[in-house]
């Protein structure tokens, strides 16, 4: 495959200049800053190699995330899922939230939130939420029909709150502060 110069200039007028949001959505759905800069690399390779089949005037951005996502989908069923267990006569029975009021919320505690969701809900959120797609954007980057998009959406948000609400996990009840 050979470009000549013009396309180059046409790749980095069109593609290149959504590095920014690609990466800081695969360091989202990754957690990993050097896992987000290879999905990141090997989306705009991609994109480099199969720049002759984009369609021009078309979002090229929305045509970049779904590479990416497709690419860090390839990833994730690779990866085994870590699992949580407690141990043996541990349980979560004796735990008390404690609730207080807060009007808001700084940028690292609602990203925090985002990262808590499932994958697919995560995606969405931060399709939507992040990098203001749409929500039928959303569906062409993902493939999925529209309605999925706004369920994963409206229960990714409501997750987002529900995490939000201030409630801090304090000693089990029957525990004495320390003295």
């Amino acid at each position: 495959m050979r470009f000549d110069a013009n396309e180059k200039e046409e790749f980095e007028r069109t593609a290149v200049v959504h590095t920014e949001s690609l990466f800081r959505v695969a360091c989202r759905l990754l957690g990993d800053r050097s896992a987000a800069e290879d999905a990141v690399q090997e989306t705009l390779l991609s994109g480099w190699r199969s720049f002759d089949q984009f369609q021009r005037y078309t979002n090229c951005k929305a045509w970049l995330f779904k590479i990416m996502l497709r690419i860090i989908g390839k990833g994730r069923r690779r990866q085994s899922v870590p699992t949580f267990t407690l141990e043996e006569g541990q349980d979560l029975d004796n735990v008390v939230p404690v609730c207080t009021t807060k009007s808001s919320y700084t940028k690292s505690e609602i990203l925090t939130a985002i990262d808590s969701l499932p994958q697919e809900q995560r995606s969405v959120v931060l399709l939507a939420a992040v990098e203001g797609f749409t929500c039928k954007e959303i569906s062409a980057i993902l493939e999925v029909p529209m309605g999925t998009v706004m369920s994963r959406l409206s229960r990714g948000r409501a997750e987002v709150r529900k995490w939000l609400v201030p409630c801090a996990v304090t000693r089990p009840m029957n525990s004495e502060p320390a003295g």
